[in-house]
């Protein structure tokens, strides 16, 4: 079934198509009911939802010419656009979007945002304007999509209420002309809300850099349906000028809110596999990548970095930045939840909720909020135990939790330790965001790892805040199915289940265009140009791809061929070999995952292969 969003700015009617199925369509308000956000008398009683965790919002204004800035008499000159300085409804992430997704933005893309602790006002700070290589591959259903837009990287800049944006396209060339900007310029301000299991009193996670935390109280936004649209989260706000989560070519209007409904389900394109737990296996498809590794790594000068010895982390370094704030972090990870673990859930799960942790079952109980970590000898034995019952046709259950190939049978099972992973419920996930089924390819021949170019500016305790905002804006802002990353590491070495579908099974992300089927991308939260990564998220990053990448029997410092699905390096079907534990710049011309990062690779590899137990 196709997926099909509806702007609702008013109350939503539902109509039967000829198919049967119902569709949500909206029935306007009045301007002055949707004309501006409620203040004074009119605006919600903070107290009114009392315990009730704010679910988020993303409200989405339309960038304009900005004044002073027009259009000038040389030849070639653009307007620069922007949004003059504002207050706005509280957010703490920020990204620019725009129509077409193909279109690329040359020139440079700026904002300042005010703290809502302090009232002062940030400097420039600039976005990723070439984020257009993380998406889905060319000429996939989730690439198709209606709702796709081209957009910067979001920013994380911590709790605030004004904004400010400017947009300047890149000089005339020697011929005397400039690109245009892409059409449909907006600005995302993402509040992530707090995660549905917070506790009163424990609602500051998402503070700002300054330290401050988010407001107590969640906010109902004027103009926005409460549970009338299928498909729709209660109170999460969209500011679209009522045009809707599918369109920017609308002429910008107010700032009032509106929600987008889906009707259920995704565009079929034969390769969804249903969120029903109970449905057919999709990990059983014969790998189209090799099985295992048989080239020599010497080839790549990373890869001749030492392992750890005996008892020694492998990936353990002493090169942190302390100016940067991404070095030696104090900070401890978010404290765990009550019902965590194997432990029952604490409250009862929607049934997206469930659907997204029962393909975790057999790592973890139902509702949990993390898969706890094994030794290597566990993780060995559940692997062999996984492999001997695919290998004898009885198990298909517990290859599917696994994810293993039944082709590494044959083979020693070098594996890394599982690792401890903070499941999508554990960070907060809103499951109603994502698309309702899950779409998985075949097998993991290889990683790419990537940065979130999120900036560093966020503390340990925030990086669920965080992981919510990114979230929101690739599914909502973005117009992607769910989260782009399979999986997202923060500076404290936490490791965040990413794109629903099971952290053991094949799931197919959007993270490296070209380079999405037969892969697993890993998100380092942070920005790597010039800060040196900490040394807490290069191990994880190790000890993640050890295991990962050991479920289908796959050497870290081994290389893998990959067939393009088309990029900007590689034509659509040309085979390539790359190295198992890639950085996105390998399979795509791009930053990511910025220098610093991509220089540690070398170290990610030999570590992983260490913890496979490899010679």
């Amino acid at each position: 079934m196709r997926s099909i969003r509806v702007p609702l700015i008013g109350v939503a009617v539902a109509v039967a198509t000829a198919s049967g199925s119902a569709l949500a369509l909206p029935l306007p308000l009045s301007a002055s009911a949707v004309a501006a956000p409620a203040t004074g008398s009119d605006a919600p009683d903070p107290g009114a939802s009392g315990d009730v965790p704010d679910p988020g919002s993303t409200r989405s204004l339309p960038l304009v010419p900005l004044a002073g800035h027009e259009r000038s008499a040389a030849p070639g000159t653009r307007a620069v656009q922007g949004l003059p300085r504002r207050d706005v409804e509280p957010f703490s992430l920020v990204g620019v979007v725009w129509e077409e997704p193909d279109a690329e933005l040359h020139g440079t893309v700026q904002v300042r945002t005010r703290s809502a602790a302090t009232g002062a006002w940030s400097a420039w700070q600039d976005l990723d304007a070439h984020q257009h290589d993380h998406a889905a591959d060319p000429g996939t259903a989730e690439a198709r999509s209606q709702a796709v837009r081209g957009g910067t990287a979001p920013l994380w800049v911590g709790d605030s209420d004004g904004v400010e944006v400017r947009v300047r396209p890149e000089a005339p060339d020697e011929r005397g002309a400039a690109p245009a900007l892409p059409r449909g310029l907006r600005v995302e301000l993402v509040d992530p809300g707090e995660a549905p299991d917070a506790a009163p009193g424990a609602k500051a996670e998402a503070g700002g850099p300054s330290g401050a935390g988010l407001r107590t109280s969640s906010r109902t936004l004027p103009g926005t349906a409460s549970g009338v649209a299928l498909g729709t989260a209660p109170g999460v706000a969209r500011d679209d000028g009522g045009t809707g989560a599918g369109r920017l070519d609308a002429a910008p209007e107010d700032d009032a809110p509106h929600d987008d409904a889906e009707v259920d389900g995704p565009a079929d394109d034969g390769t969804d596999t249903p969120a029903d737990p109970t449905a057919a296996d999709p990990t059983a498809d014969t790998p189209t990548g090799p099985a295992t590794d048989d080239t020599d790594p010497a080839t790549d000068p990373d890869s001749a970095t030492d392992p750890a010895t005996d008892g020694a982390d492998p990936a353990s370094e002493t090169d942190a930045d302390p100016a940067s704030g991404t070095g030696t972090d104090t900070d401890e990870s978010p404290a765990e939840p009550a019902g965590t673990g194997q432990g029952a859930p604490a409250v009862a799960l929607t049934a997206e909720e469930s659907a997204a942790s029962a393909v975790n079952a057999d790592l973890a109980s139902i509702g949990a909020t993390e898969i706890p970590a094994l030794t290597k000898a566990q993780t060995e034995e559940a692997l062999a135990d996984a492999l001997a019952d695919a290998d004898s046709g009885s198990g298909t259950d517990s290859n599917a939790a696994t994810g293993a190939d039944a082709t590494t049978a044959a083979a020693k099972p070098y594996i890394g330790p599982r690792p401890r992973i903070v499941t999508r419920k554990g960070w907060g996930a809103d499951e109603k965001l994502r698309e309702a089924n899950f779409l998985y390819t075949k097998s993991v021949q290889a990683a790419f790892v990537h940065h979130s170019a999120t900036g560093n500016n966020y503390t340990c305790a925030q990086a669920p805040s965080v992981l919510r905002g990114i979230y929101r804006y690739h599914v909502q802002s973005m117009g992607w199915r769910d989260l782009g990353y399979n999986f997202a590491v923060d500076k404290c070495g936490t490791i965040y289940e990413g794109r629903a579908g099971g952290v053991a099974k094949p799931v197919q992300g959007a993270h490296t265009l070209g380079f999405n089927a037969n892969t697993t991308g890993i998100a380092v939260i942070g920005s790597f140009a010039s800060t040196t990564p900490p040394a807490k998220a290069v191990t994880a990053v190790a000890k993640l791809t050890a295991w990962k990448l050991g479920l289908h029997g796959k050497n870290p410092r081994g290389k893998s061929t990959l067939t393009s699905g088309g990029g900007n390096l590689y034509k659509k079907g040309t085979k390539v070999q790359l190295n198992t534990i890639s950085g996105h710049r390998d399979g795509y011309s791009t930053a990511c995952p910025g220098t610093k990062l991509y220089g540690k690779l070398g170290t990610i590899r030999a570590a992983a292969a260490d913890y496979q137990g490899r010679p």
